[in-house]
């Protein structure tokens, strides 16, 4: 019998915690994984935080330990089109099944079995509640991570960080290694206005007498970083002081004839990556290639060499060839992909102005076209105009939309905040539909691109991979 009702119904519960919204500390998440067997510390974790790549990374890293031959668990957030996506082991997607059956213990456990205290001479006390407020969404779905994986026996855990990192849910576990890919502003409203206070958040993820990797460069957010390592006495291998790149190795080259169109004189073929070379404390590994589109790939991807570079040293058996294998085969959708060629179709969750930038880049120099078709929905709470100022400049029009989500900004404030950046705007308000109307208006070479948010992203995916049959799970 299916278990698809029991799942959707099992699965609202879960969603009906996001009226408690976001809610940064460690007691909930502390507490619940202490009733659970605390499950996190049967674990061994690669924890990986950052602004923006920490998804790309986790999946990078992921890829290869499977190639080398470990069972490997990965938690990432937020999921595309399924809840499942956001637990998998070996790449495959934690079933429905299971995760009915995890959420019916971990509520069973949160009611409390038996909250009630024994005296010693055999009274009873009145009921003590185990929590003293619900945890939230992620706090939970966190808890299920740790005990699936555990309950799994997998080799090594890849944790993403979900925001921030000194108080995120994640953040009780005691790693092999730190990840913090970057630093950038976003979720200011929780973690600060400052660079700094940003930077100060995301480095609670380091641990005493740890290790640390980053491809930062910024000055103030390295202050932070190098001081809070130093404080607890954590080594910390940084990009261009202990693990290379090579300059000259990570150029795009394009390929294919020139036409001149509304945005210029553009090729026709997409983006051809070179090699990556890559130079570490021991590996020199030449020739390098991922799966993964765009420049900013390569930072990525040198971050997760030089944690598997440490982990090596840890005694885990990682070859030159699973190294190859992995990075070649990795899959993270949604993030620069192309889902079409003619016209080229690409999706990216840019969600943020630093994510934005990096969408331009690629939009600028890696990817050609003739005209750009600019689909794009946001969360109100997010920087919407400094993502638009960066992208809609670009576009030969631009379509707004409004993803199924509460959070999700209104076409009217879009339209607001983008009205000095682009002149041919429409606004639509289903996503499919918005799709299907950029989709109309395209020649074979031209591009659109479908940006702003995971969720509006999401749904695109949906469209254009599945025909729109499948409904998106929030």
């Amino acid at each position: 019998m299916s278990t698809r009702p029991s799942y959707n119904n099992t699965l609202q519960y879960l969603y009906n915690l996001e009226k408690y919204g976001t809610m940064l500390g460690l007691e909930r998440i502390t507490a619940l994984l202490k009733f659970l067997g605390n499950p996190q510390d049967k674990l061994n974790i690669i924890h990986i935080g950052g602004t923006n790549g920490k998804g790309s990374t986790s999946a990078m890293i992921a890829s290869v330990l499977q190639k080398a031959g470990y069972k490997v668990g990965l938690y990432t957030s937020p999921h595309l089109s399924r809840f499942n996506e956001r637990i998998r082991i070996d790449g495959r997607e934690i079933t429905d099944k299971r995760i009915v059956e995890l959420i019916k213990r971990i509520r069973k456990t949160i009611r409390g079995n038996g909250e009630t205290e024994k005296r010693r001479n055999g009274e009873t006390k009145r009921p003590i509640p185990r929590f003293y407020s619900a945890p939230t969404f992620f706090e939970f779905t966190t808890a299920m991570a740790f005990l699936y994986f555990a309950e799994e026996n997998v080799d090594i855990a890849v944790m993403e960080v979900g925001l921030g990192g000194r108080l995120d849910a994640t953040n009780v576990c005691n790693p092999l290694v730190s990840i913090i890919t970057n630093v950038a502003k976003d979720h200011e409203e929780m973690l600060g206005n400052r660079i700094r206070d940003i930077a100060f958040e995301k480095a609670g993820i380091i641990k005493n007498y740890g290790v640390l990797i980053s491809a930062e460069a910024k000055p103030a957010v390295l202050k932070v970083l190098t001081a809070e390592c130093k404080r607890k006495r954590t080594v910390f291998y940084r990009l261009n002081r202990d693990f290379f790149i090579d300059a000259k190795e990570r150029g795009p080259g394009f390929k294919g004839s020139r036409v001149q169109g509304a945005m210029g004189s553009v090729s026709l073929d997409p983006w051809t990556p070179r090699p990556l070379f890559f130079k570490g404390r021991r590996w020199v590994l030449k020739d390098l290639k991922t799966n993964l589109l765009g420049k900013h790939q390569y930072f990525n991807a040198v971050c997760a060499i030089a944690a598997l570079e440490v982990l090596e040293e840890k005694g885990y058996n990682i070859s030159e060839s699973a190294v190859r294998k992995g990075l070649q085969n990795v899959s993270w959708p949604g993030r620069l992909e192309v889902v079409s060629k003619r016209p080229f179709i690409v999706l990216d969750c840019a969600h943020n102005p630093a994510g934005a930038e990096v969408l331009r880049d690629a939009l600028q120099n890696e990817f050609k076209y003739k005209r750009l078709f600019l689909v794009i929905g946001i969360m109100a709470d997010k920087d919407m105009k400094g993502i638009l100022s960066r992208l809609a400049p670009l576009a030969y029009r631009v379509v707004l939309t409004r993803p199924k989500v509460a959070r999700a900004a209104s076409l009217d404030l879009l339209y607001k905040k983008i009205c000095t950046y682009a002149n041919r705007i429409e606004l639509i308000g289903d996503v499919k539909d918005a799709c299907s109307f950029a989709l109309s208006m395209t020649d074979a070479n031209d591009m659109i691109c479908i940006s702003g948010s995971v969720f509006t992203v999401g749904e695109a995916r949906d469209f254009f991979i599945h025909g729109g049959n499948e409904a998106r799970q929030k």
